[in-house]
């Protein structure tokens, strides 16, 4: 089938509702969204209809990790980012050897480029590490400076598939780091770093983001201005958050959303394997994680991603700052994070745009959309 057809009760478009909607696709693209009178064919989406959720960091889902490069696991993610509700996503690699790093991004490039399956569609790479200051739950072993070598091997090893580099601004190099990076069309945002050196320098350079506001970047303070302070008054910067109501308190995340404003905002889960699976060990780099009543530590006991998905991220924002509205939250889950990666073919109900949705039921259920035609990667 090459034409779908919906009837949604609220379609969410750039600038307005729109009641009673029709949205027509054709080859897995929309023609149409207006309110004219549906063929019997029609789908009804009761409730609300939104552009389909972009999740930028998906370390893994499902019981499977991203490293584990493997085209099942790999697979299996896609498929679980799906259930969870966001449309497509960036499977994302954290800090480990170099060597071993390479092997795993061109291995995962090689599936983001062939990836056909019907799950979440595989957008490209993000890179969180290894170019980072703060490790987190990353191996601190492995953390090095973005020299021109490394990060050209990273590119080439990526085979045009590199979206979005996570990297600390006070490593060496990080300023020309960002410029290369941009360059070459990969957005770069700043993370895993506590120290304040650097952090203007790589906004200049073309840094557009920050990785998970607040976490991992020291703490904020009204005297000693630290990372999440700058983040938060640099208008150039999007500024993405783990709304699984542990990484930021709901009171942190109502006065972050207060100065970003729907612009700058971003809903991200920085989901492992454990994200849509019950309590229990799993992987995240190689390293056994727990997740406990939904919330993932490594061994030492820090926070090791989550197990967050969009759907629960977005609903909980919604129940975290309650007046906001479903235009709102269209831009938090999709046209923000399209922005942020560049793309024009995603992001919003616009006619031209991949006929992918994130639907919001009436029983609080949200689920992801597409055309029944077989869909156009990219």
């Amino acid at each position: 089938m090459t034409r779908c057809e919906w009837l949604a009760d609220i379609a969410v478009l750039p600038h307005t509702l729109l009641a009673r909607a029709r949205l027509v696709a054709e080859h897995g693209r929309l023609v149409a969204i207006d309110q004219e009178p549906p063929s019997p064919a029609a789908i009804h989406l009761p409730g609300t209809v939104l552009p389909g959720a972009i999740d930028l960091q998906v370390n893994g889902a499902g019981g499977a990790s991203v490293a584990t490069a493997t085209r099942a696991a790999l697979d299996t993610v896609a498929d679980a980012v799906w259930a969870g509700g966001a449309t497509a996503f960036l499977p994302t690699l954290i800090t480990a050897p170099f060597d071993a790093l390479l092997a795993q991004v061109a291995a995962v490039a090689d599936w983001v480029r062939n990836y056909r399956g019907a799950g979440a569609t595989p957008l490209g790479l993000h890179l969180e590490g290894p170019f980072l200051q703060a490790p987190g739950a990353h191996p601190a072993p492995h953390l090095i400076d973005p020299t021109p070598e490394r990060l050209a091997a990273l590119h080439e090893a990526a085979q045009g598939t590199l979206r979005l580099v996570t990297l600390a601004h006070s490593r060496n190099g990080a300023a020309a780091a960002c410029a290369w990076l941009r360059h070459r069309g990969v957005a770069v945002a700043l993370g895993h770093c506590s120290e304040t050196a650097g952090f203007a320098a790589c906004v200049d350079a073309g840094a557009t983001a920050v990785t998970h506001l607040f976490n991992a970047m020291g703490g904020l303070h009204h005297r000693d201005v630290g990372v999440p302070a700058l983040a938060l008054d640099e208008p150039r910067l999007f500024g993405p958050l783990i709304l699984d109501g542990v990484h930021v308190h709901p009171t942190m995340v109502r006065h972050a959303f207060r100065i970003l404003g729907p612009d700058r905002t971003i809903l991200v889960t920085d989901a492992v394997a454990a994200a849509g699976m019950p309590d229990g060990t799993y992987e995240l780099g190689g390293l056994p994680v727990r997740a406990e009543r939904g919330v993932v530590r490594d061994s030492a006991g820090r926070l090791a991603g989550s197990a967050l998905t969009m759907a629960a991220a977005l609903r909980n924002f919604a129940e975290h700052v309650p007046w906001v509205g479903p235009w709102t939250l269209a831009k938090l889950a999709a046209t923000n994070p399209a922005r942020l990666l560049g793309l024009t073919d995603r992001g919003g109900l616009v006619v031209g745009q991949h006929a992918a949705f994130t639907h919001w039921a009436p029983d609080g259920r949200l689920s992801a959309v597409r055309s029944h035609a077989v869909r156009s990667h990219g």
